[in-house]
């Protein structure tokens, strides 16, 4: 999730030269991912105290990948910016829900550290992401979003194949 989020900081010059705008409107593009996901996330976080963590996640990194695509493949700042904003909202539905789930699985007085791992995880991704597209960028404009959005896949992937979701403890003694 990071990694995708991260792509358009390092080739800034690119996109404002492709989409034929300044620093200005480049600032708008970027903040909108941060504006849609600080809208949607309380949300999607409770909701997914109600109904799971794992689907939300899982659907969220579906979500990313074509948010991601689209970067590469936008020719005007209105695109660019609704691009974004999906990939917000993608991403609200993958980091409430990541974090609590971490919290739920973790054994008892290992939260900390459980979310110690998920954390560092974030922030290497974004360096990650910021090479990759800064190499990326030299083989075609879209590359880096379509590599981008073929590791969301991957990731919704390994969620619906390795992560277990706990039960949730109102329904635990339910019968």
């Amino acid at each position: 999730m990071s990694g995708c989020f991260s792509l358009l900081s390092t080739i800034e010059p690119q996109v404002n030269a492709r989409l034929g705008q300044g620093p200005v409107l480049f600032a708008f593009e970027f903040a909108a991912l941060i504006g849609a996901l600080a809208v949607v996330q309380p949300l999607v976080g409770k909701a997914s105290d109600r109904y799971g963590r794992k689907a939300f996640i899982m659907w969220g990194l579906v979500g990313l990948a074509p948010a991601t695509l689209a970067q590469g493949l936008v020719t005007t700042p209105a695109a660019m910016i609704a691009a974004r904003c999906v990939q917000g909202l993608a991403g609200a539905c993958i980091f409430a829900p990541a974090l609590a789930l971490a919290g739920d699985l973790a054994e008892e007085g290992q939260a900390g550290a459980q979310l110690s791992v998920l954390t560092v995880s974030f922030g290497l991704g974004i360096a990650f992401g910021q090479l990759s597209s800064g190499s990326l960028i030299y083989f075609g404009f879209a590359v880096p979003f379509a590599f981008g959005g073929a590791l969301a896949l991957l990731g919704a992937l390994l969620v619906l194949t390795q992560v277990r979701e706990p039960r949730p403890v109102h329904a635990a003694g339910a019968g």
